[in-house]
């Protein structure tokens, strides 16, 4: 099944094309964004096992094979893939020297601070590889990067790039309609799963490649609007989640905000780069949505980031 927004590149053609020796099922989306897609895609899917790629993944040829396998373990909600970054020159993938997997990084990122207040996760997620943290951000256990490489480990689910779940396990299941370019959605899934009791895994075996163009059909990257609303929707995964997971904790994300501020405006004063500046304000913007969006939880009120999220994407 193939969901399609009229391209105007001939990709419905393509699709024409081998829908019938391929057996495709083509489905357009009129309009929307990304989650928009996966609703509509999670609404008409039929299988036991739903397969996610990204429109520039490239898979290895044994998985779907290594999928199916991975789900005769009992109780299984959800598989993670590897992702490997890759150029393509020509017909040729050239895999990067120095980065071998999008999801299990071998150098820290953060200081020891910063994961001490910000990476604590969510109780029953100890020994997961990509879990959230009780301050609300997605987090990397480094502990268990190494056996991961080798074995089937915990985790919640990694990159929309290669991932699968239970079509059981997902039964009516939709995501809420405040995002635009989707940022999370994978962990929000993997959560979700979760909390139903399943089990969600990564499978290092199951590999696919993605290409570093700069660009996808859904996301630009050197695209100011689409870094803002990215970093946006990032830091809205605590407020997205709270009042539906008891864990997550405003002392903690309090003073993890603290501790980012101290940091961008001491690096701020020190190199006056307008990057810098620029991220120190989207992070900015993201927490007064944050915060918009927790009084209206706490007064028992609707509310949705999209309507601000079109807003920061169009003033940008």
């Amino acid at each position: 099944m193939l969901v399609v927004k009229p391209s105007g590149d001939g990709t419905e053609q393509i699709i024409e094309k081998y829908r019938e020796s391929l057996n495709i099922k083509l489905i357009i989306q009129n309009r929307g964004y990304v989650v928009d897609a996966l609703n509509l895609g999670l609404k008409n899917a039929q299988g036991n096992i739903l397969v996610f790629l990204d429109d520039d993944a490239i898979p290895f040829p044994n998985l779907i094979q290594s999928y199916l396998l991975s789900y005769l373990a009992p109780h299984i909600g959800g598989v993670a893939g590897d992702v490997v970054p890759v150029t393509v020159s020509g017909n040729k993938i050239c895999p990067f020297e120095d980065i071998a997997s999008e999801i299990m990084p071998t150098q820290i990122s953060e200081t020891v601070l910063a994961r001490k207040l910000g990476s604590r996760p969510l109780r029953g997620l100890e020994n997961y590889l990509i879990y959230i943290s009780k301050a609300g951000f997605v987090s990397v256990n480094y502990e268990i990067i190494k056996k991961a490489f080798s074995q089937p480990v915990p985790s919640l689910l990694a990159k929309g790039a290669n991932m699968s779940i239970s079509s059981k396990a997902a039964a009516g299941f939709q995501f809420p309609p405040s995002w635009i370019l989707g940022l999370t959605f994978e962990q929000y899934l993997g959560w979700y799963l979760w909390k139903k009791g399943y089990q969600v895994i990564i499978n290092p075996q199951i590999k696919a490649y993605h290409i570093h163009h700069g660009q996808s059909l859904s996301r630009n990257v050197k695209d100011k609007k689409n870094d803002a609303v990215l970093c946006t929707e990032a830091r809205l995964l605590f407020y997205r989640l709270y009042g539906s997971e008891p864990e997550l904790s405003i002392m903690h994300r309090l003073l993890l905000l603290l501790l980012e501020a101290i940091i961008d405006l001491k690096s701020i004063c020190l190199h006056k780069q307008t990057s810098r500046i620029r991220m120190f304000k989207n992070k900015l913007f993201a927490e007064l949505i944050g915060l918009r969006w927790l009084v209206y939880k706490k007064m028992g009120l609707n509310y949705s980031p999209l309507a601000d999220l079109k807003k920061c994407y169009n003033k940008r």
